[in-house]
């Protein structure tokens, strides 16, 4: 014969089996009413787009800031011509080009200038947050600064 389990032995054991009714069911109704298989509209209906995409070669307009940029990578697409159009087509690609890296340049050179003032700032504001720590408890900072110095010294 098997002991009998004790009270709380046997509560326990009901405590559990009603807990886990509970959160599958919980969890069963919260799929029921998310599921996407549930929806009768998602059945019909498809997030996909149907068709015949255009070719690359068709889209003349790229949608940028520099127009002639856009002109150059669509005569990327054409077959080159062999007189002397393409030479200067050539000549105003390589201008536009250089006109985007002169652009974009700048602007890493803004960004650059911008990063700079905010280390700055907050290098500042650290020099000042030391200071007030400084003035509010005098002497561990002392002591600090002692223990540092004493360090630095035994190292040289």
């Amino acid at each position: 014969m098997t002991p009998p389990k004790s009270p709380a032995v046997e509560a326990l054991e009901q405590e559990q089996a009603r807990q886990s009714r509970d959160v599958g069911s919980e969890l069963e109704d919260g799929l029921k009413s998310t599921f996407p298989a549930s929806d009768p509209v998602s059945a019909t209906t498809t997030s996909n787009p149907t068709g015949i995409a255009p070719s690359p070669s068709n889209e003349v307009g790229f949608g940028s800031d520099a127009p002639l940029v856009d002109k150059a990578l669509a005569a990327t697409s054409e077959p080159e011509q062999t007189d002397g159009t393409t030479f200067a087509s050539s000549r105003e690609e390589l201008e536009a080009l250089k006109a985007e890296i002169a652009r974009l340049r700048e602007s890493a050179s803004e960004i650059g200038s911008a990063t700079v003032r905010v280390a700055k700032a907050q290098a500042s504001d650290v020099l000042v947050d030391l200071k007030q720590r400084i003035r509010a408890k005098p002497l561990p900072a002392v002591g600090i600064a002692a223990v540092i110095g004493f360090v630095w010294g035994m190292t040289r």
